[in-house]
């Protein structure tokens, strides 16, 4: 496309010094070299075209290979990959006279091979002297329109090119921007804001320091802010029921099955939430604007707000636990269901009571579950220490099972908290028979423990009492479905880990530099360590520099950048720039990448070394 080079003001005729075609941008302190990708075209269709139409238009297109999935797209344009890259300039323009296709742009990169991808829209500021009836002239000579004059900046305006302009939307900021009455011009381009940490604002949040002390930084560097994490991972929750919630919708609980009863309905009994509170360490939805999050509604803070719970109930309505057998239909049931993880807050009073049935089942789920990945089978280590010591409760003792103990915020464990040689980690927790401090969800209303256990709760909150929450919750139960909340976390990041290897970075990750005196880890009274969620996900996310949930050249760009211009360092932690795990983040992590990349080298290994 050759720019026009010459404008009609109302004032007077004003020759333009044409911009060339060339690849690159304005900013603030000079030209911006772009890429282009020639096995990509960027296409908007016309508004009027059917999806029918569209397809059979698209299939006539022999260079065409496919649509991309491209989150980097705006306006309305879609990618598309090409069979070749002979002629690119040409083929656009063939593509620009197709009836039925509307704008088509070039598939820019960054010198670092991210996509810059362009839209329809750039922006320009005019000099304050030109009068709006002059700026309308130009606009119009220029065949583009006005979306709109940005908020409090005057004559600075987003304009919007068009099928009639002749021109690719670079090309229009370009020229633009050579004139001597712009103060600027560039491009809209598809590279959105992003929030420097990920921020959570939940009404109750100043009250969870035991979710917090495993999360990493709370609203500064935590698990949250890394990539990759929304994937809606499915964890039964086998206990006395759950229902909807005001922070944890209808949407986000599957229909399960009650086993005490065997039927769909699996709604607590009216004096129970024990399950509700377990649900609600995993899954309670998170509250990001800040505005929102000074309503009571807003709730408490979960691990994994994208989770899919599905309610598995083995109590019955008054509390009491059903059979060996019974619970072992439940672990079957959920396996076949389809559940990622299975999250149990229960056990046997009896340490050296077993079921082989039950045993059986959950062997089954945590080799053969998920497609034969295997189910992450998180258990409550039991809370009878003081009866059994240096016992571990059945079923959490066995070795398909992760047995997880409880610990103050001080990193001691609880005194009821069971242990023994089959411990596998602990989780922060408050007391036990509701004097814990752990916030949680209760059942909406009058429902559940709150009231119905006490008149008041006396919880310490904003508000005098919120009938709708549990502010009392402890013990191994809550501990254990911690670590089931940075499961799912972990298999929403990647899901072909198997069950052997959760375990493997759950009791790896873990933090062993307490004060426990002369105490080293692992042992049995507290496993490998204190649950720790950031660390664990560090462990897997190796490579991945600049956080965009994939490994490639772009992260070597980016190490390289790092290590040698002064660049930002990695994120959300330096540590995903270690490719190579030597506790360093220098060339040869960007040599790691590049030979993983093109060279079939070993790809990033799940590593533990940590600055902290």
């Amino acid at each position: 496309m050759c720019p026009k080079g010459i404008l009609l003001t109302a004032a007077a005729i004003v020759v333009m010094a044409a911009s060339a075609s060339g690849q690159l941008y304005y900013g603030t302190d000079g030209p911006i070299p772009l890429k282009i990708d020639s096995s990509k075209v960027a296409v908007k269709f016309d508004a009027s075209i059917t999806p029918f139409a569209r397809e059979q238009l698209i299939a006539s297109i022999d260079r065409i290979d496919q649509e991309l999935d491209d989150d980097h797209m705006i306006d309305g344009f879609n990618a598309f990959s090409l069979v070749s890259a002979v002629g690119y300039e040409g083929f656009l323009d063939s593509l620009d006279a197709i009836a039925g296709i509307y704008l088509v742009e070039p598939y820019y990169l960054a010198q670092i091979d991210s996509p810059m991808v362009v839209g329809e829209t750039f922006c320009v500021a005019f000099d304050t002297t030109l009068t709006y009836d002059q700026i309308d002239s130009i606009n119009a000579s220029f065949k583009v329109v006005v979306d709109h004059e940005l908020f409090g900046m005057p004559k600075v305006y987003l304009l919007r090119n068009t099928d009639s302009s002749g021109y690719r939307v670079l090309e229009l900021a370009n020229t633009y921007h050579d004139w001597v009455q712009v103060t600027y011009a560039h491009p809209e381009f598809g590279v959105r804001v992003v929030k420097c940490s990920y921020k959570v604002y939940d009404y109750y949040h100043p009250y969870q320091l035991h979710t917090k002390k495993v999360i990493g930084q709370f609203n500064i560097k935590s698990v949250w802010d890394f990539a990759g994490l929304d994937d809606p991972i499915i964890v039964a929750v086998l206990d006395d029921g759950i229902i909807s919630h005001e922070d944890l919708p209808a949407s986000r609980i599957l229909e399960g099955y009650d086993f005490s009863s065997y039927d769909d309905t699996t709604t607590p009994g009216p004096a129970v939430a024990h399950g509700m509170g377990c649900a609600g360490i995993i899954a309670s939805s998170h509250t990001t604007d800040s505005l929102e999050g000074l309503q009571t509604s807003s709730g408490v803070l979960s691990l994994d707000s994208h989770v899919k719970i599905l309610p598995v109930k083995v109590f019955y309505d008054n509390g009491w636990g059903t059979f060996g057998s019974q619970v072992a239909e439940a672990v079957s049931y959920a396996d076949t269901m389809g559940a990622d993880v299975l999250s149990n807050s229960w056990g046997f009073a009896r340490p050296d009571f077993e079921e082989p049935v039950l045993t059986d089942a959950l062997q089954r789920a945590f080799m053969n579950g998920r497609n034969g990945r295997g189910c992450p089978v998180i258990f409550a280590a039991g809370n009878g220490a003081t009866s059994y010591p240096n016992k571990v409760a059945y079923p959490a003792k066995l070795w398909s099972c992760f047995a997880v103990g409880a610990t103050d915020l001080d990193d001691y464990r609880w005194y009821y908290s069971q242990y023994g040689p089959e411990l596998d980690i602990v989780a922060p927790s408050g007391n036990v028979n509701l004097q814990g401090d752990v916030w949680t969800l209760d059942q909406m209303g009058n429902l559940g423990w709150n009231p119905s256990v006490a008149v008041t709760w006396d919880c310490p909150s904003v508000a005098s009492n919120d009938k709708d929450y549990d502010c009392k919750f402890g013990g191994t139960s809550a501990a254990c479905p911690v670590v089931s909340g940075i499961a799912a976390l972990l298999l929403a990041r990647n899901p072909n880990l198997n069950s052997e290897r959760i375990y493997y970075i759950l009791r790896m990750s873990a933090v062993t530099d307490l004060d426990w005196g002369s105490i080293t880890a692992p042992n049995n009274e507290y496993g490998y360590g204190r649950v720790d969620a950031f660390r664990a996900m560090l462990a897997i996310t190796r490579g991945d520099a600049n956080n965009d949930d994939h490994v490639n050249l772009a992260d070597a760009s980016y190490i390289i950048n790092y290590a040698f211009k002064g660049g930002p360092p990695p994120k959300p932690d330096e540590g995903t720039g270690d490719a190579n795990c030597d506790g360093l983040v220098d060339l040869s992590d960007a040599i790691f990448v590049i030979n993983y990349v093109f060279k079939g080298g070993p790809e990033p290994a799940i590593c533990f070394e940590y600055d902290y």
